[in-house]
């Protein structure tokens, strides 16, 4: 970093968790905090997450190497707009939201040539956080962050400094840098996120307000409130799910041809297939919880987080393939060259 200014635009879990991460690094940062909600600001730089908080968000990027865009997805491009004539010459954008195709188009389309942007997605470690949900300031902190997994989609024109910075930024937050391309990264997304959100409304449809819903409701317990607890923020999330559509709709292909399977064996009444693919289900989920209580980015049988590759070698995979088998790095290992 040649400069230790940093401006965070936005201040949610993920971005004040990156400044009680910054405040706690060993190189000293300046760190300038701005949020639409001044209070939620001033909260914020009494709790240490910010040294210095602005009213808007233009002047708040002046002077900042990096800038680290922490916007709802609709904002993102009208913030882009915003913070485009303060930015210095050479600086870098990056932004935390997880959807990252369409926040790459707007950065190409808005943000001046003069300076980079990288895309960047904070994954924490599910090993460190566990699993109930985490929201607002009262929930940020550095350890949120810790073995994080921080995913960056550059764009094609980012110079091998901006890759440098961000990678910076990682380690300096206790996580792992992991470059990937963006078109893989909304992919994988889509089958985690969009999908759940389309099963979720799929399934209240078919039952709420439908003839007998009045007595079925009575026997609504639990289980039914579980499976549709995601729909409450489905709004929220509309815009990604519509930005993201043809990678959700190829996944929601694959959950169509399953549930006309299960159709199938239930109507050729297939006790056992069917009690063959439930039970298929239910070790894949049980594999899936161990490995979160292990840590996601651990080998098989192994807990802790596992080598990521350095960014050489994860730019070399984004240009010629082998994503799908990455070599992994240990904390302390040299990057690859």
């Amino acid at each position: 970093m040649a400069s230790n200014r940093i401006a965070i635009i936005g201040t949610d879990l993920v971005s004040a968790s990156i400044g009680f991460a910054l405040q706690e690094h060993e190189q000293p940062v300046e760190l300038v905090g701005y949020d639409a909600n001044p209070a939620v600001a001033d909260l914020a730089k009494v709790r240490g997450a910010f040294d210095e908080v602005r009213r808007k968000p233009g002047p708040a990027c002046e002077g900042a190497e990096l800038v680290i865009v922490a916007q709802p997805l609709a904002d993102i491009e009208s913030t882009f707009a915003a913070i485009s004539p303060h930015l210095q010459d050479g600086a870098i954008v990056t932004d935390t939201t997880r959807l990252k195709a369409p926040v790459l188009r707007w950065a190409e389309k808005t943000l001046p040539e003069r300076v980079s942007f990288v895309g960047g997605h904070l994954i924490p470690n599910p090993a460190v956080i566990g699993i109930r949900p985490l929201e607002g300031l009262d929930d940020a902190s550095a350890d949120l962050l810790r073995e994080a997994l921080y995913c960056f989609t550059p764009s094609p024109s980012a110079p091998g400094h901006a890759i440098d910075v961000c990678s910076w930024l990682a380690r300096a937050v206790e996580a792992y840098p992991f470059f990937i391309d963006v078109k893989e990264h909304d992919g994988l997304l889509a089958g985690v996120e969009g999908l759940p959100d389309l099963l979720t409304v799929a399934l209240l449809r078919a039952t709420v307000d439908t003839p007998g819903w009045k007595e079925m409701r009575k026997f609504a317990g639990r289980r039914f409130a579980a499976a549709t607890e995601a729909v409450d923020d489905v709004p929220v999330r509309h815009p990604s799910l519509f930005l993201n559509r043809e990678n959700v709709i190829h996944r929601l292909d694959a959950l169509i041809e399953e549930l006309v399977r299960l159709r199938g064996l239930l109507m050729e009444g297939d006790e056992e297939a069917l009690s063959k693919t439930l039970a298929e289900a239910a070790e894949g989920r049980s594999r899936w919880m161990n490995e979160r209580r292990k840590g996601m980015w651990s080998d098989e049988g192994a807990g802790g987080a596992r080598d990521v590759p350095g960014p050489a070698k994860q730019l070399g995979n984004m240009l010629f393939g082998g994503l799908a088998s990455r070599l992994r790095r240990t904390p302390g290992e040299p990057e690859d060259e």
